[in-house]
């Protein structure tokens, strides 16, 4: 009697010890479905229900992580989409001036292989060097506390790309959290090339009619 008093004693407190090893063998191993629960109402019978809903709390969180995982990736699918799909040239910085985004329509505009450069400052580029320079100089005068905007700029740069080829850009900087730096630009080169067409051609009608006034009475005399 008392051998199985013993027996029976011993299986009562290692059965629920056994279920816990066996419950955290398999969370170590990643394995989070429903734990089995031993049926008692004495401390290890509690401890062994407190680990099965622990268990599942931390499924529920996993659960939610990868739902959130899904739409950050989904999420910035959809931007990558829209950038590479923009004719504007768009540059991200990260807080040390690096770049960290570029899409085509940046290497399009500057006829240069940006995506290269990614890690790397603009100022790497020996022909956007001076360009580089202005922007940072532009940014910081945006960040300064005399300076009435706070959330983004906008200004036209003249690139000199090489002998043949000056860009006109309107750009347009703002600031993103944690220290980075948004850019976005355009080529306006021929709408400033028809504005100057335009003023010329509105001088020489005003210069050619300024002449033709004295001409008049000096011809009737």
């Amino acid at each position: 009697a008392a051998l199985l008093l013993a027996v029976a004693l011993s299986n009562q407190l290692v059965q629920p010890l056994l279920l816990l090893a066996e419950g955290m063998r398999e969370v170590a191993t990643g394995d989070l479905k429903a734990k089995p629960v031993f049926r008692s109402r004495d401390e290890l019978g509690g401890l062994t229900r407190s680990f099965a809903v622990m268990t599942q709390q931390l499924a529920d969180a996993r659960a939610l992580v990868e739902h959130s995982v899904t739409q950050l990736e989904s999420a910035r699918t959809h931007v990558q989409t829209i950038l590479d799909n923009l004719t504007a040239g768009v540059i991200v910085f990260d807080a040390d001036r690096r770049i960290e985004t570029v899409n085509p329509g940046a290497t399009r505009i500057l006829k240069l292989p940006l995506s290269a450069y990614v890690g790397r400052p603009l100022e790497d580029l020996p022909v956007l060097a001076v360009f580089g320079k202005d922007i940072w100089q532009r940014f910081e005068l945006q960040s300064s506390p005399e300076a009435s905007e706070r959330e983004h700029w906008q200004d036209s740069f003249e690139l000199q790309l090489d002998e043949k080829t000056a860009l006109t850009l309107l750009v347009r900087g703002a600031l993103l959290p944690q220290g980075a730096r948004l850019l976005v630009f355009d080529d306006i080169s021929e709408v400033v090339s028809a504005q100057r067409s335009a003023a010329w051609s509105e001088v020489a009608r005003r210069l050619a009619h300024e002449i033709k006034n004295p001409l008049t009475p000096i011809q009737l005399s």
